[in-house]
């Protein structure tokens, strides 16, 4: 069974010791459940901080996450956002561990933008599917929404973005983050949600099943 490791970053006192016990255990549950699931047999070391001009969080969540490798996880906590949320850490880790197991699993990188989304679906489609598990009505701002974007809105991403779908040249940060007059903000996460649930539809398969696809399953054709 694969193992997180947990590492809090506290110099300073950043956290109270409630925060640290919510932290741990979200993070003891999100193991548990990529063991559940999925062949998870490596270690994976979570570093948890606040935020720096390095990363910084989702304002309307108080967190943000990133898998620099397959082995490595930096979770961003901003108590001042929002309070430190179990579920949402619980969330986000599970999203980054569908990250984690791609880059381990399969000899494969996101090299297009089509691929970007795709691996970014894969793992709001996981996270969708941790929470769910978990019971939670309390989900990220960032998940609600995604599952509330609306076909008109998916649309016109696919317009202006559709003629980019295989280029290795792009503008990440406006295509996943910021949006601009065209497009909103996430469009690229919000197009691999979209096509990742697509596929799973028509393929009759689980997340689970999909997080380790190749890429040359999904296309924009589904």
């Amino acid at each position: 069974m694969g193992k997180l490791n947990t590492h809090i970053a506290n110099a300073n006192d950043k956290f109270t010791n409630d925060e640290i016990k919510a932290i741990e255990n979200a993070i003891a549950s999100a193991e548990k459940f990529i063991n559940k699931h999925f062949a998870f047999d490596y270690d994976v070391d979570i570093v948890v901080t606040t935020p720096s001009f390095l990363m910084s969080t989702i304002p309307e969540d108080g967190i943000s996450g990133r898998t620099y490798n397959s082995q490595l996880i930096i979770l961003v906590l901003d108590s001042h956002e929002r309070p430190i949320s179990e579920n949402l850490v619980f969330e986000t880790v599970c999203h980054e561990m569908s990250h984690s197991l791609r880059w381990e699993k399969l000899p494969e990188y996101s090299k297009t933008l089509f691929d970007g989304a795709i691996l970014e679906g894969l793992a709001i489609v996981l996270e969708e599917a941790a929470i769910d598990e978990r019971g939670s009505e309390e989900k990220q701002f960032f998940l609600k929404e995604m599952q509330n974007t609306d076909q008109g809105t998916i649309d016109g991403i696919i317009t202006q973005l559709k003629d980019m779908f295989s280029s290795e040249q792009y503008d990440y940060d406006t295509v996943f983050y910021t949006g601009d007059s065209k497009i909103p903000r996430w469009s690229g996460y919000r197009l691999g949600y979209y096509y990742v649930k697509k596929y799973l539809n028509k393929k009759d398969a689980t997340i689970f099943e999909a997080t380790l696809a190749s890429y040359s399953e999904f296309s924009p054709e589904i």
